[in-house]
């Protein structure tokens, strides 16, 4: 149990740290057709690059919407294999799925999608907490869902993940931090890019850095450029994630057989 715990929570780590600031990314969130689910996934598409599709398994069909920032619209089961219902393709996809509903057919296509995770609940408490881990919220980000979902800091950021000690009161400072170790049994790494973390490969990275620190040479201090200085990192430029009606995918397919 210890083991699986801990290789979920590698895993967890990975998926936040290989795309270290998703403000840059284009992420798929999938959520089931349920009012507080959805609310989440709006809410993640009004601060991340975010590609929001919703979807009800009824029996063996599906039906899937796609948000385009002013309405829902419907993609196909087969516009959504092939990719044909975005402008840019997605960097990584974040499903929820509860109830186990979405096949392997329902997953997005490793030919437009290199990474696929999965949180198997849609209780609010863990399903904030593993999407914070997952987008790496910083502090504002947690305060901003603390705030609007009712719930406090220490219920949805256990970890006082991104959370400098000037935020806390002296009393909160000195407990020890809980990790909501539990929570990882809703995580799921369907597909991940990356090749696994291990321990004996984390002990040897540390004994690598031990044994190159030893012959370091203190580098002189390098001067900064003036533009670099100015350069604001929010106001850069981020993809923009569209998620296409039918009536845009026809029209750009018509576009790129005329030319």
């Amino acid at each position: 149990m210890r083991k699986t715990v801990f290789a979920g929570l590698v895993v967890l780590m990975a998926a936040a740290s290989a795309l270290a600031s998703r403000k840059d990314e284009i992420t798929l969130v999938m959520v089931p057709r349920e009012d507080n689910v959805v609310r989440v996934g709006l809410d993640l598409a009004n601060r991340y690059p975010t590609l929001l599709v919703s979807y009800k398994i009824r029996g063996s069909e599906a039906s899937l919407h796609g948000w385009t920032g002013k309405e829902w619209v419907n993609i196909t089961v087969d516009a959504f294999k092939a990719g044909d219902f975005f402008r840019t393709g997605p960097d990584s996809a974040l499903i929820v799925d509860a109830k186990g509903e979405l096949t392997d057919s329902l997953l997005p296509s490793e030919s437009w999608c290199p990474a696929v995770y999965k949180i198997t609940t849609t209780e609010m408490r863990p399903l904030l907490h593993l999407t914070g881990r997952y987008y790496d919220f910083r502090y504002k980000d947690w305060k901003w869902f603390c705030e609007n979902y009712k719930m406090s800091m220490e219920v949805i950021n256990p970890e006082g993940l991104n959370v400098a000690w000037y935020h806390r009161s002296f009393s909160e400072n000195l407990k020890n931090k809980p990790v909501a170790a539990d929570d990882l049994r809703f995580w799921q790494a369907v597909r991940h890019p990356l090749p696994p973390v291990t321990e004996a490969a984390v002990v040897s990275a540390d004994a690598a850095v031990e044994t190159n620190a030893v012959d370091a040479v203190e580098q002189p201090e390098m001067e900064t450029p003036e533009d670099a200085m100015l350069m604001n990192p929010l106001t850069n430029d981020v993809p923009e994630a569209v998620v296409l009606s039918p009536d845009e995918v026809e029209a750009s397919s018509e576009k790129e057989t005329g030319e």
